[in-house]
Formats: structure tokens, sequence, C-alpha cells
């Protein structure tokens, strides 16, 4: 338990802080500290109106997020397999054989 002395009008002192509770602040303190380490930079605001307009940027939703990614990842598979059917058509045009 927490036993404070407080004067009229004025900040109350501590005296003696229960371990438990002890505990629980400093756990409070480390979790603040950690998001506060993890969130991200956000710019002013006057430099995003600045930028859009006024209007208000909207961040994608995840499952946005990851229908870009799976376009991302299928153009990089094409763009794969193209030119590695390029290189064996060369292959075959060095080697003298002809397209049928």
């Amino acid at each position: 338990m927490l036993l404070m002395r407080a004067a009229p009008m004025g900040y109350a002192k501590v005296d003696k802080v229960d371990a438990e509770e002890a505990r629980h602040l400093k756990a409070q303190f480390l979790i603040h500290k950690a998001l506060e380490k993890n969130a991200p930079t956000r710019r002013p605001a006057a430099a995003a109106s600045s930028r859009g307009g006024g209007c208000r940027v909207v961040r994608p939703s995840r499952i946005g997020v990851r229908l870009k990614r799976l376009r991302i990842a299928v153009r990089s598979i094409r763009l794969r397999v193209c030119r590695s059917v390029l290189k064996h058509l060369r292959n075959l045009r060095r080697l003298g054989c002809s397209r049928s």
C-alpha cells in the first residue's frame, strides 16, 4: 500500500512504496518506454496538409498491403519465367536449331 503525507494545497510526498506496487509501476514504465520506442514517427500536420491539399492520407488496410505484395510477387515470377524462356530460345538459336 502506498503511504502518503500530504500538506494542504501541496504535493504528496511518498514515504514508503509496497514491493508489489513498485514492480507494477516499473512494469508500466517499461511498457510505456517500449511502446514509445516502437511507435512510428509522424510528420507534423502542416507538412501533410501542404502536400495533399488538406486531404487526410488514409493508410491501406492489411488486406490491401497483402494484395499489393502478392501482385508484386506474381509480377516478379512472371518476369523470371519470361527471362528463362528467352534465354533458352537464344541458346537454341546459337546451336542452330530452328523454332517449330
